[in-house]
């Protein structure tokens, strides 16, 4: 008899054909196995080429699949049955020692799934042992035949491959007409993909007690889950959008390209959303709501003969040297140098911070001081100094340019009366000063 199944089995590896493994037969191969021999046959007739046969345990998990070996006319049948693997207690691969075992055959030239000997007429097999992948021996003998009944006119032939945020669809493909349809995800005839979930699903088609099954397949959705910085300030730019899968379309206020660009925006709340399609043609989009904040507006600086005052109120101070350090204990809206040199100021509020423009600090002598004048007549603004005047520029409070000029008399009849920022540039020494009109 050992001989027997040696010389079987290399006979069935030889023979065996490269038919496509059904959808509904994948298995979780384990440590424990047995084999089944026989014959099959459908309505007496030896299956085909292409044919597959599996055996499903008592909680409907493939346990074992392979496809039919045709040999002189005769469809052999070589079915390795696994059992559960012990070091997993928590997933049901297969087979357990008391469990029972059913057989279902797919004809590859249908697309038709059958369950022995008839899917109206169901049978359970037992007596599985781990033999270690060698014969059963209630199910050792090549002669036995396993004849699958079709003898009713009941068939299913659906196309059914969704995406798992599809729309319902009603259920067609069943013939004769006038059955109905059951399965995962069914309802009232409808098969809907979110309920079923992502995979291979089983439908069956009954009518008058008999029935026919096929596949719907249901794709899982790309992950279009995507991350980005989570504070920002409405001075800000140019933020890097990052998503888990590569390839989709990032949309929504302030996105260029995979870029967020608050400054554009503005203070407020945005959403951004990335769209990702994948090869089943499943698309996914994810949302995500984000909180720009208000930035301080641009400190101005001011010269005060030997102290840089800043404008802004209501915010926190830090003095800056030239190369953009924080100067230490220097955290007030007034800063008396030390040297002469350039000097920022950044301010911030709970949330944002700003940095003004750079200030040259130079220390004028008290007879360039004594020389240099500001006077108001009739909306004309003089300035008198000794030395050349280069540029002069008139800010208001919140450091927009209002006025410029080369000469030393500006017009400023159209500005509004109030405080405004006047700076210039003498003798390419730059000082600002307040000036009220």
């Amino acid at each position: 008899m050992v001989t027997r199944s040696i010389i079987f089995s290399v006979l069935f590896l030889s023979l065996n054909s490269l038919a496509q493994q059904p959808t509904a037969f994948f298995y979780t191969p384990t440590n424990s196995s047995g084999t089944l021999y026989g014959q099959a046959q459908i309505n007496g007739i030896p299956a085909s080429s292409n044919d597959w046969i599996a055996a499903f345990d008592t909680s409907g998990n493939c346990c074992g699949a392979s496809s039919l070996i045709i040999n002189s006319g005769v469809a052999y049948i070589d079915l390795v049955i696994y059992g559960d693997d012990g070091t997993t207690p928590l997933v049901d691969e297969g087979m357990s020692g008391s469990e029972d075992f059913t057989l279902k055959l797919y004809v590859a030239s249908s697309g038709q799934y059958i369950d022995y000997p008839s899917n109206s007429n169901v049978s359970y097999f037992n007596g599985w042992l781990n033999t270690n992948g060698a014969p059963i021996p209630t199910y050792s003998n090549v002669t036995d035949i396993y004849n699958f009944q079709t003898t009713s006119n009941v068939s299913l032939n659906l196309n059914v491959q969704l995406c798992e945020n599809g729309s319902p669809m009603q259920l067609t493909g069943g013939s004769p007409s006038g059955g109905s349809y059951f399965g995962n995800g069914v309802s009232n005839n409808m098969f809907d993909p979110t309920n079923a979930g992502p995979g291979n699903h089983i439908i069956t088609y009954v009518v008058n007690g008999d029935s026919a099954t096929s596949m719907a397949v249901v794709y899982a959705l790309p992950d279009a889950n995507f991350t980005i910085a989570d504070h920002f300030c409405d001075n800000e730019s140019s933020i890097l959008i990052t998503s888990v899968t590569p390839g989709g379309n990032y949309s929504g206020s302030g996105v260029i390209s995979n870029t967020f660009n608050p400054d554009i925006l503005g203070a407020g709340s945005f959403w951004i959303s990335y769209t990702l399609t994948d090869s089943n043609n499943c698309t996914q989009t994810e949302n995500l709501l984000i909180t720009v904040n208000p930035s301080p507006d641009v400190p101005i600086i001011t010269q005060n003969v030997g102290v840089l005052e800043c404008t802004s109120i209501g915010v926190s101070y830090q003095w800056l040297d030239a190369s953009m350090d924080p100067i230490t204990g220097e955290t007030n809206s007034i800063f008396t140098p030390t040297a002469d040199g350039t000097y920022y100021v950044e301010v911030s509020n709970a949330n944002c911070l700003e940095i003004s423009e750079a200030f040259i600090f130079t220390t004028l002598s008290v007879s360039e001081m004594d020389n240099f004048t500001i006077h108001l007549s009739g909306g004309l603004l003089n300035v008198k100094s000794v030395q050349p005047i280069i540029q002069i520029l008139i800010f208001d409070t919140v450091g927009r340019l209002v006025s410029q000029s080369k000469e030393p008399t500006i017009d400023v009849s159209a500005l509004k009366e109030g405080v405004y920022l006047l700076q210039t540039n003498i003798n390419n020494q730059i000082t600002v000063h307040k000036v009220s009109l």
